[in-house]
């Protein structure tokens, strides 16, 4: 079923990458005027927040084209066609920290829905155990271990930007609280 307030005329592709497409709608809002909206149509995701058996928190710092700047963050990447979200999730811890794990699925977010329809699955990752997959050739990629009081201070602080991470975070804490 139609949702009442989405009327769509028309669609145009603007664009198409290997991990979104640019569309346009043009929209029928119930006040009977009409606009248009981009949507970046996204690969879903994975995020992975992994735990060791020191109850520290596995971060990886990289370089992102896109703000220009070296990013604090989970293990996290796009789902493979085929994969569903645990498997890709198992694939990203592997390629990105060397460990695999037992992995709890605590959210599903939207990382900008006002444009964009990337779906991030969001996990917890424990009882980590070396597995090594080699790094994807774009990625360069240094692992930091962090003590949770560490990850509270570098949210507060703005050192840790990343939403997904910060999402993730907030999760494991609520986790915690039960």
């Amino acid at each position: 079923m139609a949702h009442p307030l989405r009327n769509i005329i028309e669609t145009k592709k603007i664009y198409s990458g290997h991990i979104l497409d640019l569309i346009v709608d043009r929209v029928k809002f119930p006040s009977g005027q009409i606009h248009d909206r981009e949507v970046v149509l996204h690969k879903s995701a994975v995020a992975i927040l992994p735990i060791n058996d020191k109850g520290n928190f596995l971060l990886i710092k990289q370089y992102r084209h896109a703000v220009d700047e070296d990013i604090l963050e989970i293990p996290a990447g796009l789902c493979e066609a085929g994969e569903n979200p645990e498997e890709s999730a198992m694939r990203e811890l592997e390629e990105e920290i060397g460990y695999c794990g037992d992995l709890e699925r605590v959210a599903e977010t939207y990382s900008s829905p006002g444009f964009c329809t990337e779906k991030i699955t969001i996990f917890l990752a424990r009882n980590l155990k070396p597995k090594t997959l080699p790094c994807d050739d774009d990625e360069y990629i240094t692992v930091f271990e962090y003590r949770p009081d560490q990850i509270e201070t570098m949210i507060a602080d703005g050192t840790i930007k990343d939403v997904k991470t910060i999402a993730a975070w907030g999760c494991y804490l609520s986790r915690l609280q039960k």
